[in-house]
């Protein structure tokens, strides 16, 4: 499944919108729990998420997805409309809309990345914020920490939003190491911790993943929170389709940048 999930960082590009960005500890690396706690493998921990999304035969099946629901920043009453393009291998498309504010976008095709936002225009995404992006645009992200990551071990067992948790800490081999929280008893992603790099600096953000639902025989979260040191929103999505041929030029970076993408 590529991450619902994804959707929480690559809409970070909108958090500028009602806050200007605050410093931070990006977040910390765990250490090994004791030798004597029964941890389980990398391999356990990943191979029950596969199980409880639905199966890798029924993972296998999926070439795209698309998400739309409602954006909502709840302590400044704001809101507005979100939609998540996603197509294998590694293309992604997000789009913010909020009244009086404008539309933000944020896309990569696959080489290129782009963003688009009112104040800036057309601004393309390069550095390490390209080498994240790239990561985390690939289709089946979560189920493919060995691969992308060149290290990823499981560090501790904890309680996340009630739930008991195994935690993952995945490292790049070019920035910092990030955390995944498993449910122990469902399998299914709860949270994930990361340092996201844009152009005011480094970020530490916190996403979680909630109101699981089945779509095609695969468990997709419906809810969507994120977290920084400046601002807290959420997405809820009410529509998610699998499967939908989408157009490559919605990814593609627009040809005029002083034009606002169509």
């Amino acid at each position: 499944m590529n991450r619902p999930s994804t959707a929480g960082i690559l809409l970070l590009s909108i958090a500028a919108v009602a806050s200007a960005q605050s410093p931070a500890s990006p977040p910390q690396a765990k250490n090994p729990a004791s030798p004597d706690a029964p941890l389980p493998t990398v391999e356990q921990v990943l191979a029950h998420y596969t199980r409880a999304l639905g199966g890798e035969q029924a993972l296998k099946k999926l070439n795209s997805r698309v998400m739309k629901g409602t954006f909502v920043i709840p302590a400044q009453d704001l809101s507005g409309t979100a939609e998540l393009d996603m197509q294998a291998p590694d293309h992604f498309y997000s789009f913010v809309s909020i009244p009086d504010n404008g539309e933000h976008i944020l896309a990569f095709d696959g080489k290129q990345a782009w963003s688009f936002d009112p104040g800036s225009g057309v601004r393309e995404v390069t550095g390490r914020e390209l080498i994240e992006l790239r990561r985390s645009s690939q289709f089946l992200y979560e189920s493919r920490l060995r691969a992308l990551f060149s290290e990823v071990r499981v560090v501790e067992k904890t309680m996340e939003d009630d739930h008991p948790a195994w935690v993952l800490q995945a490292t790049p081999a070019d920035g910092p190491p990030e955390l995944f929280y498993f449910d122990a008893q469902t399998g299914l992603l709860l949270r994930h911790d990361s340092t996201q790099s844009t152009p005011e600096g480094d970020i530490p953000i916190e996403h979680r993943y909630s109101n699981y639902i089945a779509v095609d025989g695969v468990q997709v979260p419906t809810l969507l929170r994120h977290r920084d040191p400046a601002i807290e929103w959420q997405v809820k999505f009410s529509e998610i389709r699998h499967n939908v041929a989408i157009d490559p030029a919605k990814f593609a970076k627009p040809a005029v940048p002083s034009a606002a993408p169509q």
